[in-house]
């Protein structure tokens, strides 16, 4: 015979007897729940499939396509800041780097005194370093080019009113040697000079007979009041040597006492 499982209107379907036998009655109503959820469970996992190789997704083809004016550009390995960006940073400006700690407020929270674990501390770090090693490198070439010049420091000056003259003795201009053949060789200094409102500067280079750079001189003029630099002159003698530069006055009823040379 069959045992009827139990009761109500709507009664649950009958199993043989044996079935009970030292073992607990059994819901079927939860057999059913847990065969749905297993099918449920492999029909899930079977929709996981590997990830394509990236040369067969469309990442891949557009990204050989294009290159680096992909669509994904954002997804390019390896890339990293170019060394001579400038990277803006402050609140609000995401610029990547270490996690920074929010405060109540949702402000970033200042770094502890002597650390540099800010957003921008990594950032600020590059910076000042690489700013460093561009100012040693131009004070260093600051200090060769000055230590291949001697001062010009023979000069004479006259006021003029509306302009004032300065008498620079230069020495040699000119340069000639002779060979043992009797060939002779002849250089002239290159000269040149730079007015501005304040200041004019005369550079004298000489230039030997066998092309070769000699001596170099130079002098800075400061002046007692403002120039107008396109009306300034300058002329050269190089039978005597000496350099006349002729400042012109911007206020030309100022009368001036001299000159005062820079140290280089």
């Amino acid at each position: 015979g069959r045992v009827r499982v139990g009761q109500g209107p709507h009664p649950q379907p009958t199993l043989p007897p044996h079935i009970f036998r030292g073992h607990p009655r059994p819901s079927v109503t939860g057999a059913l729940c847990s065969r749905r959820s297993g099918r449920a469970e492999k029909d899930q996992m079977s929709t996981l499939k590997d990830a394509l190789p990236r040369d067969e997704s469309e990442l891949g083809r557009n990204r050989a396509m294009h290159g680096d004016k992909s669509y994904y550009y954002a997804h390019n390995e390896g890339w990293e800041v170019p060394k001579d960006a400038i990277v803006r940073a402050g609140p609000g400006v995401i610029t990547g780097g270490r996690p920074v700690k929010l405060g109540p407020d949702g402000q970033p929270e200042a770094p502890p005194a002597g650390s540099q674990d800010g957003a921008d501390g990594g950032v600020h770090d590059e910076v000042v370093a690489r700013l460093r090693s561009r100012v040693d490198t131009l004070e260093s070439e600051v200090a060769k080019t000055r230590a291949g010049w001697t001062m010009l420091a023979q000069f004479s000056f006259s006021d003029e009113g509306g302009k004032c003259k300065v008498y620079v003795e230069a020495g040699d201009l000119e340069q000639r040697e002779a060979s043992e053949e009797g060939d002779q060789s002849f250089g002239e200094a290159a000269i040149t000079v730079t007015f501005s409102k304040r200041s004019c500067v005369l550079r004298v280079v000489s230039v030997r007979p066998d092309g070769s750079l000699g001596t170099r001189r130079a002098a800075t003029f400061m002046c007692e009041t403002e120039v107008v630099p396109d009306k300034c002159t300058y002329k050269v003698d190089r039978t005597k040597g000496r350099v006349t530069i002729t400042l012109k006055k911007a206020d030309e009823l100022k009368k001036w006492k001299g000159v005062t040379t820079q140290k280089m």
